[in-house]
């Protein structure tokens, strides 16, 4: 049984099942694994759910590995810095962040090592995987645009925790930051999965287009 596959199925055991899945990140299906402020849905991006319902493409969740690694769904190890210019801890931030990458990248491994042995058994048991998504500007799960984030940190040092907002957030820590090239998971994953000889198309869902549809909303909200 260990060498069965869909195609090798009796006939009587064919069903409703279309063999097609697409890997994407967390917070696309779980926006309250978001930094804070950058959640643009309640829960799933209905868009993109929606799009794989009406296709027949079934939707696997990869795991958050800022949860796993950057203190829980808060991540709150990254809150620390806010306001924080000044401080002790401000003056330590750049040993502090090379030891905090050190440990992100190792814990990232481990997870991407996790995620392509589940893309591998949906390939060898004859499921065609279309694809892994990422998000745009993610410091994790970038695919062509990711964070420095020295910079962003840097930038919430500069504001007080009273202070910080959505559009702050948004437009100085994120948009001031991005970067080109890949989140240090997605970059983990693509040197998993080329181990196991697998290839898989990687695509960035943009968050940026929902980030303008409010900018107008911002513009009128003191609360930012």
């Amino acid at each position: 049984m260990s060498r069965v596959a869909l195609d090798t199925l009796p006939p009587g055991l064919v069903d409703a099942r279309s063999g097609r899945v697409l890997f994407v990140a967390h917070c696309l299906l779980n926006q309250n694994v978001r930094y804070l402020g950058g959640a643009f849905r309640a829960g799933a991006v209905d868009e993109l759910v929606d799009a794989c319902r009406a296709s027949g493409v079934g939707l696997c969740q990869l795991p958050c590995p800022e949860e796993a690694a950057w203190g829980g769904v808060l991540k709150r190890l990254m809150l620390a810095m806010v306001g924080s210019r000044g401080t002790l801890r401000f003056w330590l931030r750049r040993p502090l962040l090379w030891i905090f990458g050190l440990y992100t990248r190792a814990v990232y491994r481990r997870l991407a090592r996790a995620a392509a042995r589940r893309i591998s058994d949906y390939a060898r048991s004859g499921f065609v995987v279309a694809g892994i998504v990422g998000v745009a500007d993610s410091p994790s799960c970038g695919v062509r645009t990711t964070l420095e984030l020295g910079r962003a940190l840097d930038a919430l040092a500069d504001v007080p925790l009273a202070a910080l907002t959505r559009r702050v957030m948004n437009e100085r820590v994120v948009a001031g930051s991005a970067v080109p090239g890949a989140g240090w998971f997605v970059a983990a994953l693509r040197r998993a999965l080329a181990r196991r000889g697998l290839e898989v198309p990687f695509f960035e869902l943009d968050a940026s287009v929902a980030l303008r549809q409010e900018e107008a909303a911002w513009a009128t909200d003191p609360r930012g």
